[in-house]
């Protein structure tokens, strides 16, 4: 029987290069996030009973494009809350069941979109979904994303409401 001598013994460095070696190869394949999976929870929205996965994050001129002069509806456990983004980068935004507004500024800063109200200001990203119009806001207010759909215009009368909080 052989004995190891002190300079036969492995260095520190050997030694992790084989814990490397051995993690690396003795690991099963790993798979793409979304390949043979379940779509998550994390990255999908719900609208109308039906789950949307989130497809890409929007970039700062679709964003630009989406919001200038057109109406945000956020699907809120408790209601839907609309919001007009006038061209200027002025605000109106309300709850379906009211007939108030208030008003805010929203711009672009990066690839999110920046809201200032009364109660602060707060930046999201937003994310397309597989269905048309229909958008997530990731994080959202709640447990997962905050889905919304878009509206061309003023399509819900922002601009008759009267005002309630004014940040202007």
């Amino acid at each position: 029987m052989k004995m190891m001598t002190r300079e036969a013994a492995l260095s520190p460095r050997t030694l992790l290069k084989m814990a490397v070696s051995l993690v690396l190869f003795a690991a099963p394949p790993a798979s793409a996030a979304g390949q043979d999976e379940p779509v998550s929870d994390h990255m999908t929205v719900v609208y109308e009973g039906t789950r949307y996965a989130l497809t890409r994050q929007l970039q700062a001129d679709e964003l630009r494009a989406l919001l200038a002069g057109n109406t945000l509806i956020f699907i809120h456990p408790d209601g839907q809350e609309q919001e007009y983004h006038l061209e200027s980068g002025q605000t109106l935004n309300g709850w379906a069941a009211s007939q108030e507004a208030s008003t805010g500024f929203w711009q672009i800063e990066g690839d999110e979109v920046c809201w200032t109200y009364i109660s602060g200001t707060h930046c999201k990203p937003l994310y397309q979904s597989e269905r048309e119009d229909l958008y997530g806001q990731v994080p959202g207010w709640y447990d997962a994303p905050l889905a919304l759909i878009w509206e061309p215009g003023d399509s819900r009368g922002m601009k008759q409401r009267s005002i309630k909080e004014n940040s202007i």
